[in-house]
């Protein structure tokens, strides 16, 4: 038994050793990282957790204004941490407006209105928070010219900030403007049906109104564009130049939850049954990159594809920019290869090598009439159900969708 013992030995010493000689290791033994390092990290790993979780349930309704919340040793045993670590947490969530500490009483959800103001000194304060998608968005700018002008010529001010489509940054950002605002402008994160922080505004009675898309699931305030109606009369356009095959185009960065992406596409459906124009899966141009993470091969890949449509309506001048930079790279002619129609008329627009179709959004009039609601609903002007404002849009005819060619080709030349 001694000798198989051994035998079996020598031949787990021989594994190790033909082992190690094809997968050397500098060092055969475990590195362990410094205990203070790891428990650090640990801690502010809990840290994190106890204020995302205590933020949700604030702004999701679940602990409720006024209501006092677990004492600091009730949280620390819960989440096994120490006390310092969650009267941090509390302290960050105290500094977002979210929560209010009274000495000898305990830690409360803080009400809509701070405790130390009054009904006298509110009037006095007329501020509206707007909170925008993406600093650096046109269309954004535009909203925030015509939101400053409808407002201040109300004797109100504008703070406003920018959720950079992060529903975290939402969150925090509505609960922290609504304790020195009178209402709210809000332009809600894409790729959702609904929100809980604005859903929250709904249920408390706090005045706001959407702008550029609305929450299917929340009927509230908004004011956006006429986006069926302009999907409908891009499509239309191409329909009329004599394109059978037109495609539709969206990026990752809006689905068909967006309710602005959701709206251009029914009208992009409309004007095809309408017009008896053919419609397959291959002219569902999706999951396209986003200018946040542009991937041109994907573009390149898309226009070099053999079942290509002729012609594409895109849910926004970005998509179209590149598609018509796909199409130089790969050899493909804008208009005469394939017809490309955009959405917003951005400042870049007209100024392209092949100057871009789109349908034009009123930006600034959005924002105006947004501002002119909220101030309204304030002030009880505005009174009852939701108020739904939907501006027309108009189709800008320039180069890329091919009717200038359409026009100066003889009759006997097959349209482009």
């Amino acid at each position: 038994m001694l000798s198989s013992l051994r035998c079996e030995m020598i031949q787990l010493i021989r594994y190790i050793y033909y082992y190690l000689s094809i997968h050397p290791v500098k060092e055969f033994r475990t590195v362990q990282k410094p205990e203070k390092e790891s428990h650090a990290k640990t801690m502010k790993a809990m840290y994190t957790q106890i204020v995302s979780e205590l933020r949700a349930r604030i702004l999701s309704g679940e602990l409720t204004q006024g209501s006092r919340i677990s004492t600091e040793f009730e949280i620390a045993q819960h989440y096994h941490v120490s006390r310092g670590t969650v009267r941090q947490a509390l302290s960050e969530l105290t500094r977002e407006g979210l929560l209010e500490r009274i000495q000898g009483s305990g830690t409360f959800v803080r009400s809509s209105a701070p405790a130390h103001e009054t009904e006298a000194t509110l009037p006095a304060q007329k501020n509206i928070g707007v909170i925008l998608s993406q600093a650096t968005d046109e269309l954004n700018m535009k909203l925030l010219r015509g939101i400053e002008q409808a407002v201040k010529s109300r004797g109100y001010q504008v703070i406003f900030a920018y959720s950079e489509e992060n529903d975290q940054l939402l969150a925090r950002d509505i609960a922290r403007l609504q304790l020195t605002t009178a209402g709210l402008i809000l332009f809600p994160l894409s790729n959702r049906s609904t929100d809980s922080a604005i859903t929250r505004l709904k249920q408390i009675g706090f005045p706001f109104v959407l702008v550029d898309r609305y929450l299917a699931d929340l009927d509230s305030d908004y004011v956006v564009s006429d986006n069926m109606g302009g999907g409908y009369r891009a499509t239309e356009h191409l329909a009329i130049l004599g394109h059978t095959r037109i495609g539709f185009a969206y990026s990752r960065a809006g689905d068909m939850q967006t309710t602005s992406v959701r709206d251009r596409w029914e009208g992009y459906r409309k004007a095809l049954n309408e017009y008896q124009r053919p419609f397959d899966d291959s002219l569902l141009l999706t999951d396209l990159p986003t200018d946040a993470e542009p991937d041109a091969a994907l573009f390149d890949a898309t226009v070099r594809r053999p079942d290509r449509p002729g012609a594409i309506f895109t849910v926004n001048d970005w998509v179209a920019l590149e598609f018509i930079k796909a199409a130089a790279r790969t050899g493909v002619r804008i208009p005469e290869d394939l017809a490309i129609v955009g959405f917003d008329d951005l400042s870049y627009a007209e100024h392209l090598s092949v100057p871009l179709t789109t349908v034009a959004q009123q930006g600034i009039a959005m924002g105006m009439q947004a501002g002119t609601l909220l101030i309204n609903r304030i002030e009880k002007h505005v009174l009852g159900e939701a108020k739904h404002i939907v501006l027309p849009t108009q189709l800008i005819v320039r180069q890329s969708c091919g009717a200038r060619l359409q026009v100066l080709s003889s009759p006997d030349d097959k349209p482009c």
